[in-house]
């Protein structure tokens, strides 16, 4: 290395363009006295603190994990957790049947996973399904428990009729019936198995999502469907909705087709308006090609879409445009009190 490669460090040697700059930049010089760096020992010390207080962070991070999660085991256990020995119900009106076991009006029982409750004429039960909810079983009924756990309470509606109110995560509460089963997304309904086997269900706070044979059907507060055999769920439709529409919505259930003018399906789109937007959204999925698009335009015309969901990906039937486009239409149709 060269003398004047010093200079800049040291000033020794000599470098006549460096010399030059530090005439010229000299105005800009610090002139206060610098302050001696702390001895090692301070810095050892501060090394040793801060390392004292990463630890107890880290400690700290680690109870509060413990004890997140140990209040996440007890919400889970509170929220939906398994009844061990079942469901606890009690008589009045009448008498019951649980197992084969009489049940007078006025006494209480446990109905077991696997166990069947019929009530007879006049008796009503009131079953606690966990700590979720419970499920009001009308005279002449008849209840299965299928199974009880953190993830899922299922019963079974063999005939009869029930209505079940809860307070639970979507999904948790499950009533099957012969022809479908009710998934709960929260809410309270009535649900009647006819003699012919017909599935009645009625929602009357929050929603339902009544699925069988590979068909599912989006029910909200005050909106109705039958589900029939062989076919699985029809069309929702508002209970307060006029003759026509339901008659028509019944006949396109039915497989009823025909011109458009005379045709059911050319009817609902004609006679829907903003309060059969629920109508009207399910009838995407049952619906291709010309007649998904006559639905989508009405629908479009009495509803808001936002503008993320495009037609064409609602005329593909794409699950994620359909999704986002009921999720934005939740809160104008009120899921009710």
């Amino acid at each position: 290395m060269s003398d004047d490669a010093d200079y800049l460090w040291d000033k020794s040697g000599d470098d006549p363009e460096v010399a030059g700059l530090e005439r010229l930049l000299g105005g800009f010089a610090h002139q206060a006295p610098l302050r001696a760096p702390p001895p090692r020992r301070r810095r050892a010390a501060f090394i040793a603190v801060s390392v004292v207080v990463v630890a107890a962070a880290v400690v700290i991070a680690v109870l509060l994990v413990r004890r997140g999660d140990e209040r996440g085991v007890q919400l889970a256990a509170v929220d939906g957790g398994a009844a061990p020995d079942g469901f606890g119900f009690q008589v009045s009106g009448g008498a019951a049947l649980c197992d084969g076991a009489a049940a007078h009006a006025g006494s209480a029982g446990t109905l077991r996973v696997g166990g069947w409750l019929e009530t007879e004429v006049g008796a009503t039960a009131v079953v606690q399904v966990a700590d979720i909810g419970e499920v009001r079983l009308k005279p002449g009924s008849r209840l299965r428990l299928v199974g009880t756990g953190p993830g899922e309470h299922r019963l079974e509606l063999a005939h009869g009729r029930l209505s079940a109110r809860v307070t639970a995560p979507p999904r948790l509460f499950v009533v099957d019936t012969p022809v479908a089963a009710a998934v709960d997304l929260g809410c309270a309904y009535d649900m009647e198995v006819d003699d012919a086997g017909q599935t009645h269900l009625r929602v009357t706070s929050g929603a339902v999502s009544l699925e069988g044979h590979g068909q599912a059907s989006w029910v909200p507060w005050g909106h109705e469907v039958i589900a029939v055999p062989g076919r699985g769920p029809g069309t929702p439709v508002r209970s307060d909705a006029p003759a026509v529409l339901r008659d028509a919505l019944a006949r396109f259930d039915a497989g009823e087709g025909g011109g458009w003018s005379r045709s059911p399906l050319g009817i609902v789109v004609d006679e829907a308006g903003g309060q059969d937007a629920v109508t009207l959204w399910n009838l995407l999925t049952r619906t291709a090609g010309a007649d998904r698009a006559a639905v989508f335009a009405r629908l479009d015309e009495v509803a808001i879409r936002p503008e993320w969901v495009l037609e064409e990906d609602v005329l593909a039937a794409q699950p994620q445009a359909l999704e986002s486009w009921r999720e934005s239409l939740e809160g104008t149709w009120n899921l009710g009190p």
